[in-house]
């Protein structure tokens, strides 16, 4: 609504935001925990951006409605894990731990010399 001049109220802020949910918790049980994970689905985050190369509707959702709800954020999101879309860290457990041993190792040797 501000990006097509809709908007006739000022900019909310994230208490703003929070507030007009209604409560805390349904903040933390379903917009938090939901879009803290859209910003690894760059499609996602391009039809939300809603700039004027936006993917369409049915590029993001695989359906084209008026109205897209929790649910069906939800569903993409399982979806998109399902099928491995969005970003992958490259970092796993045992990556860590090598590195950080490697590092751990150079400094002792820094300090031997």
């Amino acid at each position: 609504m501000v990006g097509d001049g809709l908007w006739v109220g000022e900019r909310l802020t994230a208490t703003g935001l929070i507030e007009l949910f209604g409560s805390k918790s349904f903040w933390h049980s379903h917009v938090k925990k939901l879009f803290s994970q859209v910003s690894n689905h760059p499609l996602m985050v391009d039809w939300l951006n809603n700039g004027e190369d936006k993917p369409s509707n049915l590029d993001v959702w695989g359906v084209d409605k008026t109205n897209y709800t929790f649910k069906d954020l939800k569903d993409y999101l399982e979806q998109a894990k399902a099928k491995g879309k969005g970003r992958k860290k490259n970092k796993s457990k045992v990556e860590d731990k090598d590195r950080r041993e490697k590092k751990d190792h150079k400094k002792a040797n820094k300090q031997a010399k």
